[in-house]
């Protein structure tokens, strides 16, 4: 069952949080230049993104099952790139997109998201945040809401009587 959460909640966030952020910087393009949207997307789009996974996996407890929600949440981000595409284009396209030019580009999500980041300047925190969340999968920077385990050799934490 815990699974089955992982698999809805984890991807839908994913999605909405990092074309989200892509769109918001987007509407802001035009005051920026090149070089700051790039530079924010790339950076921004990978903490919010490393930052909303940790504090789910927290809030959700889903710790024993860490790598399956980093993967669900990068697994909605690339499989929501083409609809993000067709959103945007939809919105702000001069020109009518067929059927079967939707489709084409739901079929190829991989590739087209790849696209629609390159397109969008997005490529950078695409690939980071993707890395990111490998990373944070695997528990090497720690696991979300589990306190640090005491290494062999430690001193064990204070008690609050030799705090005097």
């Amino acid at each position: 069952m815990k699974r089955i959460f992982i698999w809805l909640v984890f991807p839908l966030a994913g999605a909405l949080l990092f074309w989200g952020a892509d769109a918001l910087v987007m509407t802001y393009r035009g005051t920026w230049s090149a070089a700051v949207w790039i530079s924010a997307k790339s950076i921004a789009l990978p903490v919010a993104c490393g930052t909303a996974f940790w504090q789910m996996v927290k809030l959700f407890s889903c710790q024993s099952r860490l790598m399956t929600a980093a993967m669900a949440m990068a697994t909605g981000i690339w499989v929501s790139g083409p609809f993000y595409f067709l959103l945007f284009h939809l919105s702000f396209g001069e020109r009518h997109m067929s059927m079967g030019e939707m489709l084409f580009h739901i079929l190829l999500f991989p590739l087209a998201t790849l696209t629609v980041a390159l397109f969008s300047g997005s490529i950078g925190g695409l690939v980071i945040t993707s890395a990111l969340l490998g990373l944070l999968g695997t528990g090497w920077l720690g696991v979300p809401g589990q306190p640090d385990i005491i290494k062999k050799g430690d001193d064990p934490p204070a008690t609050p009587s030799e705090h005097r």
